[in-house]
């Protein structure tokens, strides 16, 4: 069981990676002033530099997001214990974490490719 939570937390962390590769990927054909935020008629309204700490942040997200999961893994294992420790309960926690930094690294691809 121990090594599934590993695998799943594995998948995770290198989900989470796959905006920065991206951005580093893309980052040559970018153009200089990207838009960073977006009002709700989904027209930019935020402008930045294509090499801003903002820009590595969105890209970060999806990063950081696993790294808060990874924190909460051992409270949701202990609120998902079951006398009969299915196997299936076991693996909510990095199943979880897989969810949350999956849609982390959907924004911030979303976000990369539409610059």
């Amino acid at each position: 069981m121990r090594s599934r939570l590993n695998i799943l937390n594995l998948f995770s962390i290198l989900l989470s990676i796959v905006p920065f590769s991206i951005y580093l990927f893309i980052y040559p054909t970018m153009p200089r002033n990207v838009a960073i935020h977006y009002n709700f008629n989904d027209v930019a309204d935020r402008f930045v530099d294509k090499s801003s700490p903002e820009v590595w942040l969105l890209c970060a997200l999806s990063f950081i997001a696993f790294v808060i999961m990874l924190f909460l893994q051992p409270f949701l294992r202990r609120q998902f214990k079951s006398e009969e420790s299915s196997t299936i309960m076991e693996s909510l926690p990095g199943l979880f974490t897989l969810l949350i930094t999956l849609v982390f690294s959907i924004l911030g691809i979303r976000f990369l490719l539409e610059a």
